[in-house]
């Protein structure tokens, strides 16, 4: 006991865990990878069911809801039980599902897979109190920004998934993504450790959560924010390939690359999020951020050229991913010792702005013919966060949660 203790205070550092947070945040991406791939794939779907927008929107957003709504559960337990083994857990299980997704053979097998894969979607619950329980506070932002770099998975799926659909069909794309989860459950398992805790540390209890919930006023803020940044960021991942094909004619694979450029952009700018909020008011930021999305919104329901529609989604998802390390950050500060819980409450509150848009942006292309309104309810989306990042009510809520510390 004595020697492993030995072993575990050796890796850790002032400086964190490089090890532990390069590992989580692969595996997170892989998840994500796996998590989003109906997106890229749903030309495909659309073409062989015959399947609506509104069907389409529904299928997308299948994945979401489980990854979604799992992150609340998810968190609490990597709290208790720690990283390394829920991590593991799940990328095994990430592996089966994705795997038995490549022998759907109808629209509604592909639900139910969906709804089972879109366990892995809150990975990123499992990896936030992992990364964050190895850095001190003034670190953490930065090295939740780099793990929080995973969700560029989205771009594996978005330009890989297209381009293996057209030379080997769309089932055999599932298949091909599930052995990585696979391969990476062991390497997590044997090369990540959880960070030691004092012998007397008092573990919360399930019922400690709950009150948590409960009395935190400043958890749901979180959660507000989050369901705006991440949120869009998911909608607009899963949707952008679709909406690139449909709006501007361009084939499935030239939307999927250009998705993936957003990812990218949204996913590695979560590393100066979480940096800008090391060092900066998180509260000024996010107001800035929010602004400039809402004029982003309003500005796509003008008739604009493909690169200038590209240009102002790449200026969108910079934003996002900036905002995403922001939130995160402010997570980890003012809940050192419930980083899971609350960042699974938080990631939910995001994960279902993720599955709600794509199912409220179909429908509407549905019913109108057109995307103005999607983007009309976007910025609407805005103006309802921005009315709670007034100053006092931040504070109000801080003040709170100090007292309660």
């Amino acid at each position: 006991m004595n020697m492993n203790m030995s072993a575990n205070e050796q890796i850790q550092t002032p400086n964190g865990n490089t090890r532990v947070m390069i590992l989580a945040t692969l595996a997170f991406a892989l998840c994500f990878a796996g998590w989003t791939l109906f997106a890229p794939l749903a030309i495909y779907f659309q073409r062989e069911f015959n399947l609506s927008s509104t069907m389409v929107g529904v299928l997308l957003a299948t994945p979401v809801l489980l990854g979604s709504l799992a992150k609340i559960p998810m968190g609490i337990v990597t709290d208790k039980y720690g990283g390394r083994l829920v991590f593991t857990i799940m990328l095994l299980f990430g592996f089966l599902s994705l795997f038995f997704t490549g022998f759907a053979r109808s629209y509604g097998s592909l639900l139910v897979c969906g709804f089972f894969f879109g366990l892995i979607g809150s990975s990123f619950a499992v990896g936030i109190p992992h990364v964050s329980e190895w850095y001190p506070k003034k670190k953490q932002g930065f090295a939740l920004g780099v793990y929080g770099v995973g969700n560029a998975g989205t771009a594996l799926a978005a330009f890989g998934a297209p381009l293996l659909a057209e030379s080997l069909g769309w089932n055999k794309v599932f298949i091909i993504y599930s052995f990585p989860l696979l391969l990476m459950a062991f390497v997590y398992w044997f090369f990540t450790s959880n960070a030691p805790k004092p012998a007397n540390l008092k573990v919360s209890t399930l019922s400690d959560k709950l009150k948590l919930y409960k009395s935190s006023r400043l958890a749901w803020i979180f959660c507000l924010f989050y369901f705006m940044f991440f949120g869009f960021f998911v909608c607009f991942s899963v949707w952008l390939p679709t909406y690139l094909y449909d709006f501007y004619h361009i084939s499935p694979v030239k939307a999927g690359s250009f998705t993936s450029i957003f990812v990218f952009l949204s996913s590695f700018t979560r590393i100066l999020g979480g940096y800008l909020g090391d060092k900066f008011d998180g509260r000024k930021i996010m107001v800035l951020l929010t602004v400039t999305v809402l004029f982003i919104a309003v500005f796509l329901n003008f008739n604009l050229s493909l690169i200038t529609a590209l240009a102002v989604f790449y200026i969108m998802g910079t934003c996002l991913g900036i905002g995403n390390g922001v939130v995160y950050k402010l997570v980890a500060e003012y809940y050192p010792k419930d980083t899971g819980a609350v960042g699974g409450l938080v990631g939910a509150a995001g994960g279902l702005g993720g599955f709600f848009l794509p199912i409220i942006l179909g429908t509407i292309k549905d019913y109108t013919n057109n995307y103005a309104l999607g983007f009309i309810f976007v910025s609407l989306v805005c103006l309802m966060c921005l009315s709670f990042m007034e100053k006092k009510t931040m504070v109000n809520a801080h003040r709170k949660v100090a007292n309660a510390m």
